[in-house]
């Protein structure tokens, strides 16, 4: 569905930013002054709030992971250095709570995501555009469409990740939490 809509923002010229948002995500209201600076793509955090079934002690496993940091909540989003220039990226090692993680809510375990959220992600609209393509290094979209280029997330789309403009502080301000809500998988539609 991403990649229909991008090939509409690209085929009909549409000016603007382009937000990757879904119904997991709350979003701050500084996001949206924040994301209108963006020249290429940018990237903000993500907050995880990973919650789990039964009980706290799923949660705690998540906490203990990440306790080696100064916040206990996991983020995805860009790292950058002293100079203010993205550097890296923070993300959230998913594979130490393989065990205790779960796909969906009823699985009674914590939710986390298994790749960076493309909600953490922003571009404007002439990225996707095809007189501007050579200018801004981004990859051709037909390609990416028909699957001939990998998509994990809209880094994917670019032939150099580090033209992403960190937003929020240079990635030190959460502006985007991640809260994984669906109906469970055996859940029924009261009508």
């Amino acid at each position: 569905m991403i990649f229909w809509w991008c090939r509409v923002v690209r085929d009909e010229k549409l000016d603007g930013i382009v937000m990757f948002a879904d119904d997991s995500n709350m979003h701050s209201m500084e996001l949206f002054d924040e994301i209108q600076t963006v020249k290429g793509i940018g990237a903000v955090s993500v907050g995880i709030l990973a919650h789990g079934g039964d009980s706290d002690e799923e949660l705690n496993v998540v906490q203990e992971t990440v306790g080696n940091n100064e916040s206990r909540l996991p983020i995805q989003g860009p790292a950058c250095n002293t100079s203010e220039q993205l550097a890296g990226w923070h993300t959230f090692d998913s594979l130490s709570c393989a065990r205790k993680s779960a796909k969906f809510i009823g699985d009674k375990a914590v939710v986390l995501p298994t790749k960076m959220e493309w909600a953490g992600f922003v571009l404007n609209s002439i990225l996707l555009w095809e007189e501007t393509k050579d200018k801004l290094e981004v990859k051709d979209l037909r390609n990416v469409v028909m699957g001939e280029v990998d998509v994990e997330s809209p880094l994917s789309m670019l032939k150099d990740s580090w033209v992403v403009e960190p937003l929020g502080s240079c990635g030190r301000k959460v502006m985007l939490w991640w809260f994984r809500v669906e109906a469970r998988a055996d859940s029924k539609l009261m009508v």
